[in-house]
């Protein structure tokens, strides 16, 4: 049985955000074992100990912060990316942890006017394919997924290569070119029968070791 490590990048300790919904959606694609850690508990005596095969780092359900926030409070999560070699899946505010550590920038997707409401892409979108991977078998030139993120990730690392993109996102997937390292800015854990694409994403991923 595999393991999933599941790292919670929500600010507060206490608050497991998308937890919940990642274990639901995927003890129904693959029967594996959990375990869970705060974002600040990340190093490498805790993957020593935990021994995963795979790690998943959770998006945030509080998506307002902000650079300086991530490298005073997110070194721990960041240190961790550079140095592990586990095949993970960096989801949404993961994804854009996992290109900082390597040297990208994130921003807002859309700048809008002070005082004005942020600008969020929100629901099932079309994200087109840039480069085959074995992340996305099976879902052809295209799928849908859920999206619900007002940021982005500005530029690609330089170790890493584009995999997916669509309009108002140019950056919605990211790979390491030597290492399973992948970056989604939607969340695959939130598939529903209509949209079933994130189900075959997570499997791809559960299958990857």
């Amino acid at each position: 049985m595999q393991k999933l490590l599941i790292i919670n990048n929500e600010k507060d300790r206490d608050d497991i955000g998308w937890i919940p919904q990642i274990k639901k959606a995927v003890s129904a694609v693959e029967n594996v074992e959990f375990a869970v850690i705060h974002h600040s508990e990340a190093s490498k005596d805790t993957l020593d100990d935990i021994n995963p095969d795979l790690i998943y780092l959770t998006g945030r359900a509080t998506y307002d912060w902000t650079i300086d926030e991530i490298l005073k409070d997110y070194t721990s999560i960041i240190n961790m990316l550079q140095y592990t070699e586990i095949p993970t899946l960096g989801v949404c505010a993961g994804h854009e942890l996992m290109a900082i550590a390597y040297g990208g920038s994130f921003g807002k997707m859309i700048e809008t006017e002070k005082g004005k409401e942020d600008v969020r892409e929100k629901g099932f979108h079309k994200i087109d394919v840039t480069k085959e991977t074995p992340l996305f078998k099976g879902l052809g030139s295209h799928f849908h997924c859920y999206q619900d993120h007002r940021d982005e990730v500005k530029n690609v690392p330089d170790t890493f290569e584009l995999l997916a993109s669509n309009d108002m996102c140019k950056i919605q997937s990211i790979k390491h070119r030597e290492k399973e390292f992948y970056g989604v800015q939607f969340h695959p854990e939130q598939y529903t029968e209509d949209y079933p694409d994130g189900k075959i994403i997570l499997q791809n991923f559960l299958t990857l070791k």
